[in-house]
C-alpha cells in the first residue's frame, strides 16, 4: 500500500525550492480562469493540422477567423471576375462593348474588370439585378456560371457550419461555472478533508455533472529519473457516486484523506513547502444545446487554508431555498491540529492504547498529546 500511495512529503534534497508568490503565480500549469499554461514549439509535422481542417478553422481566434471568413468569398469573386474578364478578352467583346448590334457579347453589359466583378458577386450571391447576364450561345460562359455556383454553395455551407459551431461552442458556458478561490482543510464525520465549493449561475441547469481533479507534482524517483509533472488521481468519490453531481446549489466537494491519499503525510508545515498544484474539472452537457462542456481550475499551496470550513450560503426566504452568492467564497475558522492526517492517526491510536487495560497512567487519567489537551476523563 505504501508503495502503490503517489507521495508528496520526499525528502528534504529533492524538494523544489520555494519561489516568491508572484514567481509562484506564473509557474501555474492551469490558470484559475481554466487555461492550460502549456505552449507546444517546434511542431514539425504541421501538415497534421490540415489533414482535419475543420477543427483548425474553428480553433482559430475570432479576428483570424473573420478574416478567413471573408476572404474565401473575396477571393472567388476576384477569381471568377477575372476568369470572366479573360474570355470576354479572348472573345473580343472589350473591343466590341459599345456595337452590340453587330457583335453579341458572351456576357451582356460587361465591359471590364469592374463590370465583372459585379457580375461575380451578383452570379455567387444569386442578387439578380437582371443588366448583366450570359448569352446562351456563350457555351463557356455557362459553365463559367454553373462552376461559381457550385463553388459558392460548397463555401457557404462550409462557412455557415463553421460559424454555427464557433458560436455555439460551450467554452463561455464555463464562465457561468464557479469555483472558491481557496481550499480548505478541516475534519468532516471525523475524517480530515480536504474541500472546495463550486457553483452555477444559470437556470438551466448541468446535465450529468461530473467532478474529478488531478494533483500536478514534479518529483524524482527511485532510479533517479526527474518527473517534471506528474500527474496523479486525487478520489473525490468515485466508487461511491459523489462526483456525480446534481447541480443546482452550490455544492461542497470533498477529498477524504486517509492512507491512500497523497496528502496523507502532509501537515500545515510542511504545506508551505511543498510546490504542487491540484487541478479541478468540472464536465457536463449544456442543458441548452446538449453539447458537452468542461470548466477548470485550479488550486496552488498558497490557496489551501488549513482549519477553515467554507461559510453556509443557502437560507430558507418565504418557502423557498434562497443561495447568497456573496459568501460563495467566504471561510471561516475552526481549530484544528497542526499535524498531517497521518500523525493524527497514530497519536490517535497511541492515545487509546493508554487507556487499555495494564496501560493506564495519571490515576486513570488519559491525555491527548496530538492536541494538547487533557481529557480528564476516568476510566471505568
Amino acid at each position: 500500500m505504501r508503495l502503490l500511495r503517489c507521495k508528496l512529503l520526499d525528502d528534504e534534497s529533492v524538494q523544489m525550492p520555494t519561489c516568491p508568490p508572484e514567481t509562484r503565480e506564473e509557474l501555474r500549469y492551469v490558470s484559475k480562469d481554466g487555461k492550460c499554461r502549456v505552449d507546444l514549439g517546434h511542431i514539425s509535422e504541421t501538415g497534421r493540422f490540415f489533414s482535419d481542417i475543420f477543427t483548425s478553422f474553428v480553433d482559430l481566434q475570432y479576428r483570424w477567423f473573420l478574416f478567413v471568413f471573408m476572404m474565401c468569398y473575396a477571393v472567388t469573386w476576384f477569381l471568377f471576375a477575372g476568369l470572366y474578364v479573360l474570355d470576354a478578352h479572348l472573345r473580343g467583346d472589350l473591343l466590341h462593348s459599345g456595337n452590340q448590334d453587330e457583335h453579341e457579347p458572351c456576357y451582356q453589359n460587361v465591359d471590364g474588370f469592374i463590370s465583372a466583378l459585379l457580375f461575380s458577386v451578383e452570379t455567387q450571391r444569386t442578387i439578380g439585378y437582371g443588366s448583366r447576364t450570359v448569352s446562351p450561345s456563350c457555351h463557356e460562359g455557362v459553365l463559367l456560371v454553373m462552376m461559381q455556383c457550385i463553388v459558392g454553395s460548397m463555401i457557404d455551407a462550409l462557412m455557415v457550419g463553421c460559424m454555427f459551431v464557433k458560436i455555439s461552442r460551450p467554452k463561455k458556458r464555463a464562465q457561468t461555472l464557479l469555483f472558491s478561490r481557496t481550499c480548505v482543510v478541516a475534519y468532516r464525520d471525523d475524517q480530515l478533508c480536504l474541500m472546495f465549493r463550486l457553483g452555477d449561475l444559470r437556470d438551466s441547469h448541468m446535465v450529468d455533472a461530473k467532478v474529478r481533479a488531478k494533483l500536478i507534482k514534479s518529483r524524482q524517483t527511485a532510479e533517479g529519473e526527474f518527473l517534471p509533472l506528474e500527474q496523479s488521481e486525487i478520489n473525490l468519490g468515485y466508487e461511491s457516486g459523489s462526483d456525480r453531481l446534481f447541480l443546482v446549489e452550490p455544492q461542497i466537494i470533498q477529498h477524504t484523506i486517509d492512507s491512500s491519499s497523497p496528502f496523507w503525510e502532509i501537515g500545515p508545515d510542511q504545506l508551505r513547502r511543498q510546490q504542487f498544484e491540484i487541478i479541478v474539472i468540472l464536465e457536463g452537457i449544456v442543458e441548452a444545446t446538449g453539447m458537452m462542456c468542461q470548466a477548470k481550475t485550479s488550486y496552488i499551496e498558497t490557496e489551501i487554508e488549513w482549519g477553515a470550513r467554507f461559510e453556509p450560503c443557502i437560507t430558507v426566504e418565504r418557502g423557498s431555498f434562497r443561495v447568497d452568492m456573496r459568501r460563495f467564497h467566504s471561510t471561516f475558522r475552526v481549530p484544528l491540529p497542526r499535524c498531517s492526517a497521518c500523525e493524527a492517526r497514530q497519536h490517535a491510536g497511541s492515545r487509546w492504547s493508554a487507556v487499555l487495560p495494564g496501560n493506564t497512567s495519571r490515576g486513570g487519567r488519559y491525555s491527548a498529546p496530538w492536541t494538547g489537551l487533557d481529557t480528564n476523563q476516568s476510566i471505568a
